[in-house]
């Protein structure tokens, strides 16, 4: 499966804006040390509405959790994370360190994520 192609929607887009992405936001301290936090606005509207039915199911009770496929458009790498929500309602991205570590990524930086053949893609945008 390919990590580079976002969707035929996006491809009209210029990728490189942050806010072109479905899902975006400025990260904090907190996302880059550890857990991404994601909209839940985004969650709910964009990404769990893609999810096959059991995941779907999975996450929407409290403190849900499914895996799914995460791709960095700009590495071309694939990783398994976990999507959890959490009591309060919150989504957070498990194992989101792995990405942070590699790829350096500093709070105040932007993150754009978009769905696209099963897998959460995303774009690290610099400050």
């Amino acid at each position: 499966m390919s990590c580079t192609a976002v969707s035929n929607f996006d491809d009209l887009l210029n990728l490189e804006s942050m806010h072109n992405w479905p899902v975006n936001k400025q990260l904090t301290d907190e996302d880059v040390r550890g857990c991404l936090t994601l909209p839940t606005e985004g969650v709910e509207k964009y990404i769990m509405p893609r999810l096959p039915l059991e995941q779907s199911e999975n996450l929407a009770r409290n403190s849900g959790k499914t895996v799914m496929a995460v791709c960095d458009v700009e590495r071309s790498i694939r990783y398994d994370m976990k999507l959890v929500k959490e009591q309060e309602g919150a989504y957070k991205l498990e194992r989101w360190d792995q990405v942070s570590m590699l790829r350096r990524i500093q709070a105040s930086q932007g993150i754009g994520m978009s769905w696209r053949n099963g897998m959460l893609h995303f774009k690290i945008f610099s400050n």
